[in-house]
């Protein structure tokens, strides 16, 4: 059995941040199942590898390249680890200086993972607190005027 450890946490991330499937394959199982939450196109389960790699790059594609995930803490036990991270990201073509949730998201959250053979093979995600509204609304294909925007 493979020790979890903080280093092999932050490869899994850097890893599924890159969007190159070899590099996840290393960290990341071909039947990984990965629940997002919230109400909106992108909720649910992805399962397998390139669904959780579409995922990752729609996150990407929405943010304009810059989706950050900034790992606050992780902690491990056994063959789980649970990570409370900060995301940050704002719609291409927001307005300069906008604080809508519509446009730009800053949210603390959870990521819960599950391991086997040195490989994520389940994960699941949450927000805390109004991180949650500002997910589904960030997601919304709507804008802040109520216009329909592209995702």
């Amino acid at each position: 059995m493979t020790e979890i450890t903080p280093a092999l946490v932050e490869k899994a991330y850097i890893a599924l941040v890159s969007c190159d499937r070899d590099e996840a394959a290393q960290y990341w199982a071909e039947d990984v199942r990965f629940s997002v939450p919230g109400r909106h196109g992108q909720a649910g389960w992805h399962e397998g590898l390139d669904a959780l790699l579409a995922f990752r790059q729609a996150l990407t594609d929405a943010a304009g390249g810059d989706f950050q995930v900034e790992l606050v803490t992780s902690m491990i036990s056994g063959n789980e680890n649970m990570d409370v991270v900060k995301v940050h990201a704002v719609r291409p073509g927001a307005p300069a200086g906008s604080t809508s949730p519509f446009d730009v998201l800053d949210a603390l959250g959870v990521q819960v993972f599950r391991w086997e053979d040195g490989r994520v093979v389940e994960g699941r995600a949450g927000f805390f607190g109004d991180g949650a509204t500002n997910y589904d609304q960030w997601w919304s294909p709507l804008g802040a005027d109520g216009r329909r925007r592209d995702l």
